[in-house]
């Protein structure tokens, strides 16, 4: 029996359905050909981004390195750092007396110059970034010490960073041609220009991947940059005629012809005497007071960590702000304050004994002595005249002048190391006929005391010209107290304040002891 032919249609039908499937699959060809580039394009872009992630954390490490090793006086250990010496590449050396100092001459560059140089690089070398896209990411950072002159405000850092993210999956050539020099990817090989930032060994994320470099310029956070700097509580004087201004002993213009403050009255006298305080308000009440101005006059900025409330025209943040410029005051302040440590390397004299007194070594060599106990009254023989003196005094018990003075000759700097608790009572503290009455050449330090509560007290008519820093001092200061000078503590409380009042001297900006650095320029590299 003979089959019957198919019917025509039904073999139209299966050559459509193939024809349909082709164009299918050509469109999914192009969507492909199409998306693509653009898929990679955005994983390039990410790692793009991941590297800026990774330069900026370098420059963190850095800055955290430079905190702990070069701000105060105690010896750095710069782990994981590495230099460069006779074409070998060597750990950082450690045990210096001044880590900052020592950083400056282990690179072989002298404190005494008198113009600006820069010193070779120190650098870590291939530090692995965890990224948030798990790619391999690597960085190297550099840094130099700049303008190192014996002024401790001129030790500057630079601070160079290149990240290198690796890019997921295969490369593709870039969609512009502009796209792959601006944003410095490195499609088959690390791209040469590149390769200068990459100190040490070479990195061994392989292409294609994506490097971004960050060069960032750091100023030292000097101690006495402000006139009260406070972790907590910060109150101002009550009385009437109590006031924060400032004075410049430098400038003759700004001081007495001997640098001495020239009274509140006085047109000599400056608008300087800037406070801040880091204390913040608690979640649940974010406006609110956070200094109490109690109708003190302050001649300068009023800052604190927030408080303030934008969609008034007050100042919350302080209150009896009567008498304040609520022009200057700001809400936008913070401060990491740090301990600083004494020496821990040198020679360590002995307390004089019979109640003989102290001797100050040079400027660039201080003798430097430890007082097992409590220290009184002080009493320093100064070098020739004409010879600039420095003396180092570490205090294990308490700074405790019963009676008499603080003496400090005018060309001898003395730095006082407490660990115990400070008291003036109501005595004249450097301000008497044989001493400098210039609060640089007296710098107290409270050091860390295991968060143990400190206390550094005056009452009566003291008169205190001095520097103080001590983060976890409370300062409480009572009746007429005149101090001349810079507090930083944990809290600031002046009960009363009679005629007394603070007065801050600006030449104590670029003196003392670094405790933190700031960005002061920040720029990415981004030629070719």
């Amino acid at each position: 029996m003979r089959r019957a032919p198919l019917p025509p249609e039904h073999g139209g039908t299966l050559v459509l359905a193939l024809v349909m499937m082709a164009l299918l699959a050509f469109a999914a060809a192009q969507t492909l050909r199409r998306v693509g580039p653009k898929l990679q394009q955005a994983a390039q872009t990410a790692a793009w981004q991941e590297a800026r992630l990774g330069a900026e954390g370098g420059i963190d490490v850095a800055l955290s390195e430079l905190t702990k090793n070069a701000t105060g006086p105690s010896s750095g250990d710069w782990n994981g750092w590495k230099q460069t010496k006779d074409g070998k590449t060597i750990p950082v050396l450690a045990g210096v007396l001044d880590p900052v100092i020592g950083l400056l001459g282990l690179l072989g560059i002298s404190v005494n110059v008198s113009q600006p140089v820069a010193s070779q690089p120190i650098f870590l070398d291939n530090q692995k970034v965890i990224t948030g896209s798990g790619a391999a990411s690597e960085v190297d950072v550099q840094l130099w010490a700049i303008y190192p002159t014996g002024n401790p405000y001129n030790r500057w850092f630079r601070i160079r960073s290149m990240a290198t993210c690796q890019i997921a999956g295969p490369s593709y050539t870039v969609i512009d041609k502009l796209d792959g020099p601006l944003r410095r990817l490195s499609l088959n090989k690390m791209r040469p220009q590149l390769k200068k930032d990459d100190v040490g060994e070479p990195m061994s994320v392989p292409p294609p991947s994506a490097s971004r470099i960050v060069e960032v310029l750091v100023e030292p956070i000097m101690s006495f940059e402000l006139a009260i700097l406070t972790d907590r509580s910060l109150s101002l004087g009550s009385s009437g005629t109590w006031n924060v201004d400032s004075y410049d002993s430098r400038d003759p213009a700004k001081s007495n012809s001997d640098g001495t403050y020239p009274g509140r009255k006085s047109p000599k006298t400056q608008e300087n005497g800037n406070i801040a305080c880091n204390l913040g308000r608690p979640g649940d009440a974010l406006y609110g007071p956070l200094i109490a101005g109690n109708g003190a006059r302050v001649r300068g900025v009023v800052a604190t960590n927030g408080g303030d409330d934008p969609n008034t025209p007050d100042r919350e943040n302080v209150s009896g702000s009567g008498a304040i410029d609520l022009a200057r005051v700001r809400n936008d302040f913070y401060r990491e304050m740090k301990p600083v440590n004494r020496p821990t390397t040198g020679i360590m004299l002995p307390k004089p004994l019979l109640g003989l007194p102290f001797e100050a070594g040079s400027e660039s060599n201080p003798n430097q002595y430890l007082i097992t106990g409590n220290l009184g009254d002080l009493r320093i023989t100064a070098p020739p005249e004409g010879i600039k003196g420095r003396i180092v005094i570490m205090v294990n018990g308490n700074l405790d002048v019963v009676s008499g003075t603080l003496t400090i000759p005018e060309n001898v700097t003395a730095q006082i190391y407490v660990r115990g608790n400070i008291d003036f009572h109501s005595n004249v503290i450097n301000l008497a006929p044989s001493s400098s009455k210039h609060p640089a050449n007296l710098q107290i330090y409270g050091e860390a005391a295991n968060g143990d509560r400190r206390t550094l007290r005056a009452f009566g008519d003291a008169a205190i010209c001095a520097a103080f820093y001590g983060p976890e001092y409370d300062v409480m200061l009572t009746d007429n107290v005149q101090w001349y000078g810079a507090i930083g503590a944990r809290s600031f409380e002046m009960l009363g304040g009679g005629s007394g009042g603070f007065h801050y001297d600006e030449a104590l900006g670029t003196v003392g002891l670094p405790i933190g650095f700031r960005i002061v320029r920040y720029v990415e590299d981004v030629r070719e």
